[in-house]
């Protein structure tokens, strides 16, 4: 074989190899702790989740998903300081069951043109109400990402006290 055919082949393979890593990237299961819950949630494949602490990051790129709990919260009051009310439209409003919890899926966008949707999620667990909520624009990719974080989110007490 000739050093070119080699390099060719080598060539090849890389590339080949490179591709199907891409294609297996698998969504992850997860588990958090916010205060006294511990949640279990789908990592979206291609995302990374960062444990800030109070708050759970999803990211990827400039995209990013936030999991925090705001404690006893109102929805409402929630709505307000996740989402800038001044410049933004409630374009819908569901309310939903998440892991047998009453919860409510809401999205936003600019009141002038519709654009730059925000995706928010609010469920109560006992007395506290968590938020899953797209900080920034939620484009197709960030909001595929938000439904498969919200549709497998499941909670559980803490084993700490």
């Amino acid at each position: 074989m000739t050093k070119a055919a080699a390099l060719s082949l080598l060539a090849v393979t890389l590339v080949a190899s490179s591709a199907c890593a891409r294609d297996t990237a698998q969504p992850a299961s997860r588990e958090f702790e916010l205060g006294e819950l511990r949640v279990q949630a789908t990592v979206p494949a291609g995302w990374e989740a960062l444990d800030q602490g109070a708050q759970k990051r999803f990211r990827k790129g400039e995209s990013e998903i936030v999991l925090q709990n705001l404690g006893k919260a109102d929805w409402d009051k929630a709505l307000k300081e996740l989402s800038d009310d001044i410049r933004r439209d409630l374009k819908s409003r569901r309310e939903i069951s998440v892991d047998g919890n009453d919860a409510v899926d809401i999205e936003t966008w600019n009141r002038l043109d519709h654009t730059w949707p925000q995706r928010l999620l609010f469920v109560r667990i006992g007395e506290d109400v968590l938020a899953l909520h797209t900080p920034r624009l939620a484009d197709e990719a960030t909001a595929a990402a938000f439904e498969t974080i919200r549709d497998s989110l499941h909670f559980r007490a803490s084993v700490r006290r």
